[in-house]
């Protein structure tokens, strides 16, 4: 194993990491301040959009959990094909999208003016292992500075809609697993 393997397999790490701070830390934040930020989206977002977020901040620890596993599973299998079959376009989206969404929080702690969950795993995490393997992608040729550009638009583009179906598969799949189990 090479150092860009070590690099690429420290993603679903990073991610595992980013994600238990918003697990642990989510459900207790939002009981605290869930009935502002619901107000300010309300006023802000289009009703289809305040309607999904809503249903996403009204979300348990364990509910979240499901919808993070989802995608815990997917940036593995995007690092295992970039790894084992050089097969770099889905591992480029997802870490792009994860770059991105370190943003996202710190923009969140921005505006609401004060500690947000998963804001220091952003700021200590995410976005630092963003600088360095994307820096060390472009040194080793694995992508070019005008595809990298390239990610991070289709990002940007499709990380809201990729939030929005993830969650509803987990809250799907949430419910069939209560009712097929426990009831």
């Amino acid at each position: 194993m090479n150092d860009t393997h070590t690099l690429l397999w420290m993603f679903p790490i990073a991610f595992i990491f980013h994600d238990f701070e918003e697990i642990i830390l989510g459900e207790p934040w939002l009981r605290k301040h869930a009935v502002k930020i619901k107000a300010r989206i309300k006023k802000r977002a289009p009703d289809f959009l305040a309607r999904q977020m809503s249903a996403a901040l009204d979300k348990s620890a364990t509910e979240l959990s499901l919808s993070i596993s989802l995608i815990f599973c997917l940036t593995f299998l995007a690092t295992f094909l970039a790894i084992e079959y050089s097969y770099y376009s889905l591992f480029l989206l997802a870490s792009s999208m994860f770059f991105l969404h370190g943003f996202v929080h710190l923009g969140q702690a921005i505006v609401l003016r004060r500690y947000t969950p998963a804001l220091i795993t952003s700021v200590v995490i995410v976005i630092p292992y963003g600088l360095v393997l994307f820096q060390q992608l472009l040194d080793k040729r694995i992508v070019h500075l005008p595809g990298l550009l390239i990610n991070f638009l289709l990002a940007i583009i499709l990380m809201l809609p990729f939030m929005l179906v993830m969650h509803q598969v987990g809250n799907y799949l949430y419910k069939e697993t209560v009712r097929l189990l426990i009831k």
